[in-house]
Formats: structure tokens, C-alpha cells, sequence
């Protein structure tokens, strides 16, 4: 029932109220006129408290209404067009339609929200599947973790052996190092020694030749330089020599030198006359039988052994 059915209603009530009043009170005063007098007042007063009572009840329902038209206009009547919230009809019709299009929103997502449901399946499986996988990673990481140990403990093993290694070879080449100075040590040793030898193999030749020296020499055409000179052959061709000495050293043409070997056993070869003098070089001929052929590295000297 609406409102205005709601009012009529109510007036009618108290229309039929009054009526049935004002019979009462004909009836009363037909026959006991001041005992239903008193009752008519009675009743009177009591019509009044229920006016009362409904006017009150009836401007709560209007204020209810309105409020109602309000929540409608605020809903769905600014949207329809509507510009007053009395036209309860019009923001009726807009409410429907607002329903209707949140009814077929609500559907649509529905829809949607099926579909989601069956996404949300199918990454469910996608999760699964990557949690198998995980977990064989994981596995697959556990295993290779304990390959890893076991490559560390080797690895640890193989470099305390190379420290070891190491430390020995430090200690090998400490040794090597203290033999190569050793060793270093007697060569020169060795060096001082020969060359004492040598000196000591000069003087028992010279001694040996030192009797009679001056007579042979002059029968011989001794021609020696007036100053110790002492050189090297650098390149022996046929009865040529080519020196490593010449007129800066103190050479002149026609000077006779010594030619002697020193090594193991030194030996006297015989003796040249120079033919050609430059400043740092010189070509001698041998004037005697030489013992030995010359060679490249022989000594040639002012006198039979260099001093």
C-alpha cells in the first residue's frame, strides 16, 4: 500500500470515527442524555488523543517519504535528468534502471569473475608445476652443493700439496743457489789457479831460453820492439797473420814478435816479422819453422812469454 493509500485510509478511520461519535452521542442523548454526554465527551477526548496520534504518525510518514524521495533523487535521479525530488515516479524508474544496468554489471562480472576463477586454475597449475621444478632445482642445487664440498676438499688437498711442492722447490732452489755460488766460487778458484799455472809455465820457458838468448837472437835477426807489446792473431791465411795490434801499441815495420799457445800444455810456435802496420792493426810473416800451425786466439808478444 503506498502513502496517499496510507492517509485516505487513515482519514477514513477518522471520519468513521467522528460519524460513529456523533451517533452515539445522538443515541445518548435520545435516551440517557447526560451519562452519554459524559461518555461522548469521553470518547471525544479519546478521538482526539487517536487524531492526534495518527497527525503525529502521519507527518512522520510524510517526513519518511520525503527522506525516501531524497535517497532515490540522490541515487538515480540527477543521472536520469530529474530536477526535483518530488517526482517519486520518474526516480522510481530511474532506479529500476540504475538496478538494471548494476544487474547486468553484476552479470558481467560474474562472467568475469568465472573466468578468472578458471586463470586462477590454470596459474594454480603453473605454480605447481614451477614448485616441482623448484623443488628439483633444489635438489638439483643440493647435490651439486656436496659435489662442491667434495670439490673444495680436494681442492684444499691438492693446494696443501702444492704448498708443500712449493716450499720444497724454494728449498731446492735455495740449494741451487748456494751450489751456483759454490760452484762460482771454485771456478774462480780454478781461474786463479791456471792462471798461476800459466805464469809458472811462462817463467820454467823463459828460464829455458833465457842461456844464450842474446847470441841466437842476434844470428837469428831478432828485431823486437824497445817496448813490451803483446796481442792477439786475429786471422791466420797461408804464412799471413792479421794482429790485433799495430803503430799505437808501439809496433814498427820490420819488428820481430814471439807466437806461443797457452791452454793446457803452452807451446812455443816460432816467430813473425811485420810486414804492414796500421794504427790498431798489423800483418806479420813467419821468418822460422813454426811448431805448430798458427791459429785464430794465439798470442804474440815482445818476448817469448808475455809478462
Amino acid at each position: 500500500m503506498t502513502t496517499v493509500g496510507k492517509i485516505l485510509v487513515f482519514f477514513n478511520l477518522v471520519f468513521s470515527l467522528v460519524v460513529g461519535g456523533f451517533a452515539v452521542m445522538d443515541y445518548t442523548a435520545r435516551t440517557h442524555w447526560a451519562d452519554g454526554f459524559e461518555k461522548l465527551k469521553n470518547q471525544y477526548e479519546a478521538a482526539r488523543t487517536n487524531v492526534s496520534t495518527y497527525q503525529a504518525e502521519n507527518a512522520a510518514l510524510v517526513k519518511e517519504k520525503q527522506a525516501f524521495n531524497e535517497k532515490l533523487f540522490n541515487l538515480a535521479g540527477k543521472s536520469a535528468g530529474l530536477e526535483k525530488a518530488d517526482d517519486v515516479d520518474k526516480t522510481a524508474q530511474a532506479v529500476a534502471k540504475a538496478l538494471k544496468a548494476a544487474q547486468e554489471q553484476s552479470e558481467a562480472q560474474k562472467t568475469e569473475l568465472v573466468g578468472l576463477r578458471s586463470q586462477l586454475a590454470a596459474e594454480k597449475k603453473k605454480v605447481s608445476s614451477a614448485e616441482t621444478n623448484a623443488t628439483a632445482a633444489v635438489e638439483d642445487v643440493s647435490r651439486r652443493q656436496k659435489d662442491v664440498d667434495a670439490m673444495r676438499l680436494t681442492l684444499k688437498g691438492e693446494t696443501d700439496k702444492n704448498i708443500l711442492l712449493v716450499r720444497d722447490n724454494n728449498d731446492l732452489r735455495d740449494r741451487a743457489v748456494a751450489a751456483e755460488i759454490q760452484s762460482k766460487s771454485f771456478k774462480d778458484m780454478n781461474a786463479r789457479l791456471e792462471s798461476q799455472l800459466q805464469e809458472m809455465a811462462r817463467d820454467v820457458a823463459r828460464l829455458r831460453t833465457s842461456a844464450g838468448g842474446a847470441a841466437r837472437g842476434v844470428a837469428r835477426g831478432t828485431n823486437p820492439p824497445p817496448e813490451s807489446v803483446e796481442g792477439l792473431v786475429e786471422r791466420a791465411e797461408g804464412n799471413d797473420l792479421l794482429l790485433s795490434i799495430g803503430s799505437d801499441a808501439g809496433l814498427a815495420k820490420g819488428q820481430t814478435l814471439e807466437v806461443f799457445r797457452l791452454g793446457g800444455a803452452p807451446k812455443y810456435l816460432g816467430r813473425i816479422r811485420i810486414m804492414e802496420v796500421s794504427a790498431r792493426q798489423a800483418v806479420g810473416q813467419a821468418v822460422t819453422r813454426m811448431s805448430f800451425p798458427v791459429r785464430r786466439g794465439d798470442i804474440v808478444s815482445s818476448h817469448i812469454m808475455p809478462k
